[in-house]
């Protein structure tokens, strides 16, 4: 094997790749990528038995095909490090040879036989839909999912497909977001489909989603979901379990709301939040025809006193909200104006970014 790269181009793919390769396995082949030169382009394949990447390079000259498993790690950083525009990669006798204009670097191979398969896009897509969109999906849901869970299905994002539309959701138990979208096709059956996507997927995905004007495949199979772009295949096993009945969760019979804009909100959370601690990091929001009031107290830093002018409707009510949590929800909405619908003290908020978000927050308990 012998091929010549854009030294950008390689670099590209083995960051992206390299978010997949295992840090610590007991398995070294995990610890490597896949070459494979042909067809005038350079595959880069990586996986963790969980999660798999097939990144194609196309900036390249194939003077001789051929594939090989090299030290993922090593090999990204002599390329991020070398100063040439192209580098050249020749693999003979179980050695990856790698020569700048000034250098030369050897690199220890491994068989590709032994590398575990990782799967490529084929067949006809289940569905297609926008990489701008699902973006910003992941992006409005994401950040919502737990981060370490008994409860597995807590640890990745529900989709539900039906009738050309697409639902995300997730939550942590304390908190739920959900976004919805339009997808460009849909030939799933009519009862639709339903996956939870481990969040190391979605933030992979995410990654590699360069142009939000191009389209991505999907296929939605037994146990796995596989999502295709011009550049890049991102394979992913399903989490197993069920997720919680999340309808069951959003407030439905709220009498109070409050409408503000978003930019404006946010700033008066995190403002609010500045004298919060660890062990006081509620923020008290007190609503009225006046507008809403937020406050903080620590005895160990202090007291903050935001006044903020809003349109309201409903009884006066005085609630305490994790000011992080309302941040990274108001930082996700693409809309200019939010709501925010309350029942009492003791239940749930029901934050709307528009017809397409809404996240759904339990109250902290402020003594």
């Amino acid at each position: 094997m012998k091929v010549i790269c854009n030294r950008g181009a390689l670099l590209e793919a083995l960051t992206v790749t390299g978010n997949v390769v295992a840090a610590r396995t007991p398995k070294p082949v995990l610890q490597c990528v896949k070459l494979t030169a042909s067809d005038d382009r350079l595959t880069v394949a990586a996986t963790d038995l969980e999660v798999a990447i097939r990144y194609v390079d196309s900036q390249v000259q194939i003077e001789q095909a051929g594939e090989t498993l090299v030290a993922a790690e090593k090999l990204r950083d002599i390329v991020r490090e070398s100063v040439d525009d192209t580098l050249s990669i020749e693999v003979a006798n179980d050695t990856a040879n790698i020569r700048g204009q000034d250098s030369h670097f050897k690199i220890f191979t491994q068989k590709p036989s032994d590398f575990p398969p990782v799967p490529d896009f084929e067949g006809e897509a289940h569905l297609e839909i926008g990489g701008g969109l699902l973006k910003q999906l992941v992006g409005q849901t994401l950040f919502a999912a737990a981060r370490e869970s008994t409860r597995y299905a807590f640890n990745g994002v529900l989709f539900t497909v039906k009738a050309k539309k697409i639902n995300l959701v997730s939550t942590d138990g304390r908190r739920l977001a959900m976004a919805k979208g339009d997808l460009i096709s849909d030939k799933l059956p009519k009862e639709g489909a339903k996956a939870i996507v481990p969040a190391k997927a979605l933030s992979l995905l995410d990654k590699l989603i360069d142009d939000p004007e191009e389209s991505l495949a999907v296929q939605v199979r037994e146990n796995q979901i596989i999502f295709h772009s011009p550049s890049a295949t991102l394979t992913s096993n399903l989490v197993e379990g069920q997720f919680p009945p999340f309808e069951d969760v959003i407030p439905k019979d709220c009498d109070k709301k409050m409408t503000a804009a978003t930019a404006d909100l946010l700033s008066a959370v995190r403002r609010a939040a500045l004298l919060t601690t660890e062990e006081s990091k509620g923020v008290r929001m007190h609503f009225s025809k006046k507008g809403l009031v937020l406050t903080s107290r620590s005895p160990d830093a202090g007291e903050a006193t935001v006044n903020f002018p809003c349109k309201y409707e409903g009884a006066e009510i005085e609630i305490g909200f994790n000011p992080n949590f309302l941040t990274e929800a108001l930082k996700v909405v693409d809309m200019d104006e939010i709501s925010l619908e309350m029942t009492a003290p003791n239940r749930p908020g029901l934050l709307k970014g528009g017809p397409n978000f809404l996240y759904v927050i339990m109250p902290v308990n402020l003594q």
